[in-house]
């Protein structure tokens, strides 16, 4: 004789009513409250941060502390005057004049018609400039003309005294022209603007008489 199972089983497309017992609905609703818990935290934590690094509106200057602004730039720029006067008077740079440009082949360039190579005038000046202490010493004005060649094919450069320097320090000017020449920047020959090959320029540089002489 068959014994029947005392409960009847379930079918095999259907979950058993056991296995979900417990759980329900309630994970949802957990979830939510520990969103808006951590919602509110973040906004607690970031309202007080944020009225705590504000910036904060600069005071408008009063019109006293303007005037007391500028008459303390007053004040300094009569001091830079002041010391500016007691400096002694240094070298004087004529204009630059080109003597000869030249390209290879025949036909010869008018100096008038010259480009001027900045790169070169400029530290040629400023090379003058920072050497007057290596000048000859002389109890009267001098002048000494500097000419620089400059030679882009074969990267050279040269440098001396002209005829037309002072007679009274003609032949004195061996060690200006080392420091000067020495003070010259070495040249990236290939970033410097330029029309012609060679180039031959001249200043003239005026220095006070020597005061210690």
């Amino acid at each position: 004789m068959n014994s029947r199972p005392p409960f009847p089983s379930s079918p095999p497309s259907q979950p058993s009513p056991y296995r979900y017992l417990g759980r329900g609905g309630s994970e949802r609703p957990v979830r939510l409250q520990i969103i808006i818990a951590l919602v509110a935290g973040l906004i607690l934590v970031a309202v007080p941060l944020y009225l705590w690094r504000r910036p904060k509106p600069e005071p408008i200057p009063s019109a006293d502390a303007a005037m007391v602004d500028a008459g303390a730039y007053a004040a300094d720029a009569g001091a830079l005057a002041d010391a500016g006067s007691e400096l002694p008077a240094g070298v004087t740079l004529s204009p630059f004049t080109t003597i000869k440009c030249e390209n290879p082949g025949p036909g010869t360039t008018p100096p008038e018609r010259c480009d001027h190579v900045t790169f070169f005038e400029d530290a040629l000046s400023r090379a003058i400039r920072d050497n007057v202490p290596c000048a000859p010493t002389s109890k009267a004005t001098t002048q000494v003309s500097f000419v620089f060649e400059m030679d882009f094919r074969r990267k050279r450069t040269n440098l001396y005294a002209g005829k037309s320097t002072s007679r009274e320090i003609r032949g004195k000017t061996k060690e200006l022209i080392r420091c000067v020449r020495r003070a010259m920047p070495t040249p990236d020959w290939g970033t410097i603007p330029h029309q012609y090959v060679k180039y031959r320029i001249n200043v003239m540089a005026t220095y006070p008489p020597t005061e210690s002489f």
